[in-house]
């Protein structure tokens, strides 16, 4: 039994991870235990659960796939369609309803965010909205700022979905989201997609979700512009807007280079004015944090779901097209790359599928020519409407995203 289990818990807090970024999720745990209590912390690992997590961790539990609420065979066709993380974020609406039916409310956090404050407004906050969400940047961003650009939020999404909390009035939303990333969870730059946060995009709008503009909340290197951080009387402060940190998302950070920031940015981001010495200090303790947790589970397996029973990778076109032939109703009848008992037959499906991953690919490049070269592409359309027209059908056909 948790300790969390003999009193009441309006709220919890949850995150998804595969086997390889269990530190990380330690991590998150540890800044739950230090900065809220007796707040319990929900771990989903979708690629398979070391029974030891829990163990010397009060308030943690640690749970599977099976929480989900979906048939096995279900689980394995979304591990074969989507890579480790359009995974971890598609399943994210059924962990949150999972939970929403023994708490009033839930708050998801990325497993690479740190806690520095306790979360104070949240509660509140989901009592009164239902759904609270984070935008990447609360104020215009200058021209001229290489590291940070809007056309970042026309490509990911306004809200990043690192966070988002939730209360039982959320399920019309959660149960729409969960209709459109069930197969359209996808990392797909050329139909504007990505993974879980686009789609909110629209949510949001559809079902009144409230954007949360308190400036301690889920700031990562894609705010840091507006930002500045400082220690002010002991604590880790917003200093221009006088607002105190809460929560810090350590998007694309080695632990071994805590003073770099991130590595998702294409430059650098040590010399750009973003850090501060507190910044550099938090850093310093949350690569701490997650390099003692590492030592903590020693070898670290790979993803579970990288690869088929053979060791051969599960490619990104492969995925793509295992995906099509679902939608277009070959489901229940084709291999799974998990089985053993499919282990031949999906080998032979890996085969024979080699056309119809050229095929998508032929597809992908055509819409990328389209936007490439518009004026080439409008001429060779009026001369051939016909031919273009095919065109068109075939790659809507090749995507099977509902348009």
């Amino acid at each position: 039994m948790h300790e969390s289990d003999l009193v009441p818990m309006r709220g919890v807090y949850c995150t998804i991870v595969a086997q390889n970024y269990l530190p990380q999720a330690l991590a998150l745990y540890a800044s739950v235990r230090m900065r809220e209590p007796g707040r319990l912390l929900v771990i989903l690992v979708i690629d398979g659960v070391r029974q030891d997590l829990e163990v010397g961790r009060p308030d943690l539990r640690v749970v599977s796939n099976d929480v989900l609420g979906l048939p096995p065979r279900e689980v394995l066709d979304l591990a074969t369609i989507y890579d480790v993380v359009e995974l971890s974020t598609a399943v994210k609406p059924l962990l949150l309803k999972s939970l929403l039916r023994e708490f009033e409310q839930v708050v998801y956090l990325d497993p690479d965010t740190y806690i520095v404050t306790p979360l104070a407004e949240l509660e509140d906050l989901v009592d009164r909205h239902n759904v609270v969400l984070t935008p990447h940047v609360l104020e215009p961003i200058p021209p001229g700022k290489s590291f940070a650009s809007e056309v970042n939020s026309l490509t990911v999404g306004v809200h990043n979905l690192g966070f988002c909390a939730v209360g039982r009035g959320s399920i019309p939303f959660l149960d729409w989201w969960w209709s459109h990333l069930e197969r359209e969870c996808l990392i797909y730059p050329l139909l504007g997609m990505f993974v879980d946060q686009k789609w909110t995009d629209i949510g949001a709008v559809m079902f009144d979700a409230y954007s949360l503009r308190h400036y301690g909340y889920n700031v990562g290197h894609w705010n840091l512009h507006e930002r500045s951080i400082h220690l002010v009387d002991g604590s880790l402060m917003l200093d221009r807007v006088h607002e105190p940190l809460r929560l810090f998302h350590f998007s694309g950070f080695d632990p071994k280079d805590p003073e770099a920031v991130s590595v998702r940015q294409n430059v650098s981001l040590r010399d750009k004015g973003l850090r501060s010495a507190a910044l550099d200090d938090l850093g310093r303790e949350y690569a701490g944090v997650v390099l003692a947790a590492q030592a903590s589970l020693g070898s670290i397996p790979a993803y579970g779901f990288a690869t088929d029973l053979s060791g051969k990778p599960l490619t990104k076109r492969i995925r793509r097209t295992f995906r099509k032939d679902l939608i277009v109703g070959k489901a229940g009848s084709l291999p799974s790359p998990f089985e053993h008992r499919d282990e031949s037959s999906f080998g032979a499906w890996r085969t024979k599928s080699a056309g119809r991953q050229a095929g998508g690919a032929l597809a992908d490049a055509a819409l990328g020519f389209k936007y490439a070269f518009p004026d080439t592409y409008s001429r060779m359309k009026s001369v051939m409407p016909k031919r273009f027209a095919w065109m068109r059908e075939m790659l809507l056909g090749q995507s099977k995203v509902r348009r």
